[in-house]
């Protein structure tokens, strides 16, 4: 349950997101343009999701480390004009930023990371500690976080005992990556302990076994208060309160789909910290997801909480985006 840890100081009083991860530059290369293109974005999937966070109003502060070099510099600048709280993110000159490229090729797009040795597997334990959760609504990790080091999967262990003492909310997005070799036992065990627990419907496959609502509620047992599980075009369910409410996705022309899951549990987590029943706050983030895929990249392409509006009174998605100052890097 979102409990209110709200500070004075915040934005008009609402609690904070703070996410604990990593942030990636993004390569692009597409199929559809020419082979000279190489496009730029930003990425990293609590990074992100803090990115839409603010984007729908919510403060959201960002632990994570870069490392002292130009895709670093592009990345903190990004996330400042997208209004983060960056005083926690660390600049590590001995140790580079991660980066990806993101291939987009007709009926679908592949990922290539290097983000071995990145500043980013550096965080530690060592860079927790009480003051980052100052009004702290809710502390938001993924599988991702857990999994690109033992020593980032401790960081992100440390925040979670921390808010639990606080009475912070913890989030949890499953982000299943087979790639990173993930421990499965331990992502279950963060699951069950977590209150918001996102995951989509691969994800619960290769943690769970199954991909039906009332198995995947069995068995993350007791703990989790929501879970959303997001099944790309068909939309999402939340479950909550003994139910299950579902959201069908708003049609749009595709560009790319990178992100969009990150920007469905962004809006959501700001729709829940803002006070919205779980169900509304669900509506609000599957548009949000669906409008981030009519643009390249991953948290350029996100919408602004007007857009979300619009479309959710009625207007169509399909109107030609215009990005924001904070999307023209």
């Amino acid at each position: 349950m979102i409990q209110d840890n709200t500070d004075p100081a915040s934005s008009e009083g609402t609690p904070v997101l703070v996410a604990v991860g990593e942030g990636l530059l993004e390569v692009g290369v597409r199929d559809d343009l020419p082979s000279d293109y190489l496009g730029r974005g930003i990425g990293g999937d609590v990074a992100n999701v803090a990115v839409m966070a603010a984007r729908m109003g919510t403060p959201a502060r960002l632990l994570t480390r870069l490392g002292a070099d130009t895709p670093g510099r592009l990345l903190l600048d990004f996330w400042r004009r997208a209004h983060l709280d960056v005083d926690r993110v660390a600049v590590d000159p001995s140790a580079p930023t991660g980066l990806y490229v993101n291939a987009v090729r007709h009926g679908g797009h592949t990922f290539d990371y290097y983000r071995s040795g990145s500043a980013a597997t550096r965080l530690s334990a060592a860079d927790v500690d009480g003051r980052l959760l100052d009004g702290a609504g809710v502390l938001h990790v993924s599988g991702i976080s857990l999994a690109i080091s033992g020593s980032a999967a401790r960081a992100a262990e440390r925040a979670a005992e921390l808010a639990r003492d606080s009475g912070v909310t913890v989030t949890f997005c499953v982000n299943h990556r087979p790639m990173l070799r993930p421990d499965t036992d331990q992502n279950l065990a963060f699951a069950r302990a977590a209150d918001i627990v996102i995951l989509s419907s691969e994800d619960a496959r290769a943690m769970l076994d199954t991909d039906r609502p009332d198995r995947i509620r069995a068995a993350l047992g007791e703990g989790p208060q929501e879970i959303v599980l997001t099944d790309g075009p068909a939309g999402a369910v939340v479950l909550t309160d003994g139910e299950i409410h579902r959201v069908a996705a708003p049609r749009v022309v595709v560009v790319d789909t990178a992100g969009a899951g990150d920007a469905l549990a962004g809006a959501y987590l700001a729709g829940r910290l803002a006070g919205t029943a779980p169900p509304d706050a669900l509506e609000v983030a599957v548009i949000a997801g669906a409008l981030s895929c009519r643009w390249p990249g991953c948290a350029r392409s996100y919408p602004s909480a007007e857009e979300v509006a619009r479309v959710r009174a009625g207007a169509s998605p399909d109107v030609e985006p215009q990005p924001s100052s904070s999307e023209s890097a």
